[in-house]
């Protein structure tokens, strides 16, 4: 007889899920132990101000963290991967709370859109090119799409790629999860208080208003390429397949890509996406023509 099936986490029953808390707990130690280095980096990397991109290059690559990440700590693995293959790159936090001071990605997500759209003008008029690259984690991934609908990005972005996005929102179990799994943030705030006061809590939810008005129009726009790399063993957006983009057009380009049909034996999970070095390829590989 089978344990029934626990909602909001990826398995099939009680038992799969006991059987899936150890590469849960390896992906949270990896992400913790980049944050960590990160927070006692006394000197951290900085971006390509003033450097103009190269004519192999010609498009910066934005990097927009998820919920309670960070420009440094997130981008470990793939900011020194970009700058090996001659990409101009930039990152920046967003979505900061007065009252919590340090933790990104929790304020209104139509301001924080905006805070990224006021970020590309930067970059572009800085490096004097005529779009720009997103590749964005979790709700990094996520914030572009408001932007390109609804704030003018669609002139401006050549490509998205998401990093296991919440294209879609996610469910209060998915968040609940990712608070109790980011290092440190249950010693300042505990997960019922932050759905009561981060916007960008309750906007993540997929039946919120903001998630209805993120898609009402469809996944993608014009003159934009999208690429989607997602696990099967996320935990945090469920179902896993609902990271992926469905074009609002057949001349649209979008590319799902599956973690596990690339490498089978993958166990990556939410946080730990941004570091697995297949990830780290594939995104390489959709930013390189």
């Amino acid at each position: 007889m089978s344990l029934p099936r626990i909602p909001g986490v990826n398995s099939e029953s009680a038992a799969t899920e006991l059987l899936r808390t150890p590469e849960r707990l390896a992906g949270n130690a990896q992400s913790a132990t980049h944050r960590l280095v990160a927070g006692l980096d006394g000197d951290p990397e900085t971006d390509d101000w003033g450097l103009p991109p190269t004519p192999e290059r010609p498009h910066p690559v934005v990097l927009v963290h998820g919920t309670l990440g960070d420009r440094e700590s997130v981008w470990r693995k793939l900011a020194p991967a970009l700058r090996t293959a001659g990409h101009r790159i930039f990152r920046l936090n967003y979505g900061e709370l007065p009252t919590l001071p340090r933790l990104y990605g929790l304020g209104d997500m139509r301001k924080s859109s905006q805070e990224l759209a006021d970020f590309v003008d930067r970059v572009l008029v800085d490096t004097k090119a005529s779009k720009v690259d997103l590749v964005g984690h979790s709700q990094g991934g996520m914030l572009p799409h408001y932007y390109l609908k609804y704030l003018g990005g669609a002139g401006k972005v050549r490509r998205v790629v998401g990093i296991a996005p919440s294209n879609h929102g996610v469910e209060v179990a998915g968040l609940t999860k990712l608070v109790r799994q980011v290092p440190g943030v249950q010693a300042v705030v505990e997960d019922k208080v932050l759905f009561r006061i981060s916007p960008a809590f309750t906007q993540l939810l997929h039946d919120s208003e903001f998630v209805g008005e993120l898609v009402a129009p469809g996944d993608t726009v014009d003159g934009v390429d999208y690429t989607v790399i997602w696990s099967t063993r996320d935990e945090l957006v469920q179902p896993p397949e609902a990271q992926q983009l469905k074009p609002a057009r057949p001349e649209h380009p979008v590319t799902n890509t599956c973690l596990q049909l690339l490498a089978p034996q993958n166990r990556t999970t939410h946080l730990a996406m941004p570091y697995d070095p297949i990830v780290v390829r594939e995104t390489l590989k959709a930013l390189a023509d």
